[in-house]
């Protein structure tokens, strides 16, 4: 089912777009160290693991044999054999590690109760964090993280987020997380912060009008397919890469797209997750998911489609209850 408008979800929404909000949101964080822990991750990963410079970070996705995405994940190279993994399934996660670590000097542990994270996220983002810090955070680039302080609390603080806004990340030992939360409250009234409390808000609606998509949303196509081809290293070795160079040389069959719903339609409420999606009657994909957007003010979505009918403004039915949508960038602002 969409989600209603709702003006609770709006003023967080609005926050973010136009001010600064916060929340409290961890990823399952995986530690990966020892003298080949580059390298193992190097061919777990698309992206260039092993050249990344200590505290900087690289987005990647996973793939299996077949070139498929099984994973997106963002890994953080804190040292120069110790890497942090953050995910949404370290519980796949780490059985697919041990599975190709082999007799490599890697070993790996689980931080998700240990480590907490707070995101801070809008135009005003900076002023508010360096507001909370020992040490501003002016010149900390994007994917870049740094040791810092908070109110006597050793953090580490991670230019990234997941709204399409500035942001950055606090990452806090679990036993300290209620002082950095009292130290995020007393500065609310301060910069008119406020804090986001509605999931859908920050996982869906947020990510989804500046195109981010989930790892839900892109599981089984290849990168190509997703719009993800930049990050791809073809010149290194990595699960995958001989169906991902296949894949690319006879082009895709499949696209994710962002889809617009029919606004005159009153049947928007019967559109779920994976929902097959038609044209003239005959299936050519499915929406993996939609939401209500509050800058755009409208229900958009993203589908995954034959390519034959993944053109903008394609209209394609969704489910059996008369709804439509129209086919559209991925990003919606």
């Amino acid at each position: 089912m969409l989600f209603k408008e709702d003006a609770v979800a709006r003023a967080e929404h609005n926050a973010v777009r136009n001010n600064v909000g916060w929340y409290r949101w961890t990823h399952d964080l995986v530690e990966v160290t020892g003298k080949d822990a580059g390298r193992l991750l190097d061919y777990l990963c698309v992206n260039d693991i092993a050249g990344a410079a200590v505290g900087q970070s690289k987005y990647t996705t996973l793939l299996n044999e077949d070139g498929k995405i099984i994973d997106d994940t963002i890994v953080t190279r804190l040292e120069e054999e110790k890497y942090w993994v953050s995910t949404l399934y370290a519980p796949r996660f780490q059985p697919w590690l041990e599975k190709q670590r082999g007799d490599l000097s890697v070993e790996y542990k689980e931080l998700t109760w240990d480590v907490d994270m707070y995101a801070v996220q809008g135009p005003n983002a900076l002023a508010y964090i360096n507001s909370l810090l020992e040490n501003p955070v002016d010149e900390l680039k994007r994917f870049r993280m740094e040791d810092n302080k908070v109110g006597g609390v050793e953090v580490k603080i991670h230019r990234s987020g997941f709204t399409g806004e500035n942001g950055y990340e606090i990452y806090c030992p679990m036993g300290e997380t209620k002082k950095i939360e009292t130290a995020l409250r007393e500065k609310e009234s301060e910069f008119d912060a406020k804090e986001l409390r509605t999931l859908e808000v920050y996982v869906r609606a947020l990510p989804m009008e500046k195109g981010f998509a989930l790892r839900q949303d892109m599981y089984g196509l290849t990168p190509y397919d997703c719009g993800l081809g930049w990050s791809v290293k073809l010149e290194k070795d990595f699960i995958g890469k001989e169906a991902l160079v296949k894949a690319k040389e006879e082009g895709p069959k499949y696209k994710l797209v962002g889809v617009e719903l029919d606004p005159e339609r009153e049947s928007y409420e019967d559109i779920c997750q994976n929902e097959v999606a038609c044209y003239k009657g005959i299936q050519v994909g499915v929406v993996r998911q939609m939401i209500y957007g509050y800058t755009v003010d409208k229900n958009i979505g993203f589908a995954i489609v034959d390519i034959k009918h993944a053109e903008k403004g394609t209209v394609l039915e969704v489910g059996s209850h008369g709804a439509t949508v129209t086919v559209c960038d991925k990003n919606f602002i």
